[in-house]
Formats: C-alpha cells, sequence, structure tokens
C-alpha cells in the first residue's frame, strides 16, 4: 500500500491531519473492494459445491487445521507483517 508506512509515521508522531480527504476516487476502491468481498462471502456460504475444493488448495488446508494453536500463528504473523510494514514510517517520522 503506497504512503502506508508514511501515514502510521505521522499518526505515531502526532501530526495526523485533522480530517480525511473524502474523495469518490478515494472511496470507490474501498467500496468497490467491500462488495466484491461481499459477494465472494455469499457464493461461498450458498454455492460450496460450484467452488468446490481444488486439489492446489491441499497444502494450503494443511496450514490450517482448526487448532486453536493455528489461528494463534496466523494472528502473529500478521501482527509481524503489519509491524514490518509500518516500521519504517514509524522509525522515519
Amino acid at each position: 500500500m503506497p504512503g502506508f508506512a508514511t501515514a502510521v509515521g505521522h499518526v505515531v508522531s502526532g501530526r495526523a491531519a485533522a480530517s480525511p480527504h473524502w474523495t469518490l476516487t478515494r472511496v470507490l476502491p474501498g467500496l468497490t473492494s467491500t462488495l466484491l468481498a461481499l459477494g465472494l462471502a455469499a457464493l461461498a456460504v450458498t454455492r460450496s459445491k460450484l467452488l468446490g475444493e481444488r486439489p492446489w488448495t491441499a497444502p494450503l488446508r494443511r496450514l490450517q487445521s482448526g487448532h486453536i494453536g493455528d489461528y494463534v500463528a496466523w494472528m502473529l504473523m500478521g501482527t509481524t507483517l503489519l509491524t514490518v510494514l509500518a516500521l519504517p514510517g514509524i522509525l522515519n517520522g
């Protein structure tokens, strides 16, 4: 995400903008991705056989077995990734 590290750096250092600049070009990608995610989730729930299980998904399914340790590991990995993305903005402010 372009500018993510800089934006985080501004927020952490207290120099965040007072008000967001809402424009159609900034809001439209967020709305589009939200609607696409909702549509895909609805498709997955209502038409599970349409999506089906593919052979290439087997390694992915082995990574997430539903055990509580898997959830903790994925949460830790996501938090680490977010920290690595935000760290340059925090350090360079």
